[in-house]
């Protein structure tokens, strides 16, 4: 295996939720239209995924990464964040140029490493190349607060992989970045960590059977989905329809109050599929605050200990979780979860 110093995690990554911020200007926030390029089923799930990481194999010299290895100003953001040592996860990535651009339909490169104790050197695990997909979101967001002359397209773009761990601890991975002009590709990297268990609903676990409010507890729908109009998947109780015969599928978000803009379209995704599979599937949506101005989640948030949003999980017919996928997807990702869910 071959080791690598990592020496522009400070000065090329950002956080997750910053760049979500700066992406928002580059999408939309109401309907959805999938474009996605590209097949990938994404992680946790009984579906086929995306490119499978090749594991490392023999000893090749070791990359050294500076300023200059990075010439369009590339910045990365790891948009999952739920990783877990021995499953399959879904990586998804993002990209911006030195302007603020996303970075479409590149190719990209990502090669994983574990971190030694020092905090810089990695070791090689393995490597693949990721899927890209793109969705393009119509509409403005309520909350959008993106800087002005930054790309206001309606599409958004992200690249995934599926990936196993094998070990829990700090990793780091590499992104090779040749943009689809051909210009010189550009290396950048960034730290993440994996875990021995996820803090959610883990697969093979059945989650909590939350008492989540519906139409029929709750008179004003508005309050129920920030979604406008309300979505149509409020009429359920998690506890009435989990194990009891039926795939179920629940999915928390905010539409209107998701800063990113990824909360709203993330919904729209999954109410394109919802009349396919409707009579097979049971469907729930929490939306995610009891009380957006005081910051306070719903208690299924605080059941199921999630900590980001959106999220989405599948339940088989036992109320066991075999899927779960995490921030954004595409309608193919969704689509692949949905077919093998039926299947079980």
């Amino acid at each position: 295996m071959d080791d690598v110093q990592f020496r522009q995690f400070q000065r090329n990554s950002i956080s997750r939720r910053s760049f979500l911020g700066a992406m928002a200007a580059s999408a939309g926030g109401a309907a959805l239209v999938a474009t996605g390029c590209g097949s990938s089923s994404g992680s946790k799930t009984p579906a086929a995924g995306s490119p499978a990481v090749t594991p490392a194999g023999a000893p090749t010299a070791a990359p050294t990464v500076d300023a200059t290895a990075n010439p369009s100003g590339i910045t990365p953001a790891i948009l999952t964040s739920d990783f877990v040592a021995k499953e399959d996860n879904r990586f998804s990535i993002g990209l911006l140029d030195a302007k603020r651009y996303l970075v479409k339909d590149a190719t990209v490169h990502l090669r994983f490493y574990t971190v030694g104790a020092d905090g810089t050197t990695g070791t090689f695990r393995g490597e693949a190349d990721a899927d890209f997909f793109e969705l393009n979101v119509a509409g403005a967001h309520a909350h959008d607060t993106s800087p002005a002359g930054v790309d206001t397209s309606d599409r958004v773009s992200f690249y995934v992989v599926n990936t196993p761990f094998d070990v829990a601890g700090k990793w780091g991975v590499e992104v090779t970045v040749t943009p689809q002009n051909g210009g010189a590709p550009s290396t950048i990297q960034q730290t993440f960590t994996v875990k021995e268990k996820s803090d959610t609903p883990n697969i093979g676990e059945v989650p909590p059977a939350s008492q989540n409010d519906t139409t029929a507890t709750n008179a004003d729908p508005k309050s129920l989905c920030s979604r406008q109009p309300p979505c149509p998947l409020h009429d359920k109780v998690i506890a009435d329809v989990l194990g009891k015969g039926r795939p179920l599928v629940v999915q928390f978000s905010t539409p209107a109050y998701c800063q990113t803009r990824f909360c709203g379209p993330v919904l729209e995704v999954l109410l394109t599929q919802v009349p396919k599979y409707q009579d097979r599937i049971d469907f729930v949506h929490i939306e995610v605050w009891q009380d957006v101005l005081l910051q306070k989640y719903r208690q299924a948030m605080l059941e199921w200990k999630l900590a980001t949003e959106p999220y989405t999980f599948f339940m088989g017919k036992d109320g066991k979780v075999v899927g779960k996928l995490e921030a954004i997807f595409s309608d193919e990702e969704l689509s692949s979860y949905l077919e093998q869910l039926v299947k079980l």
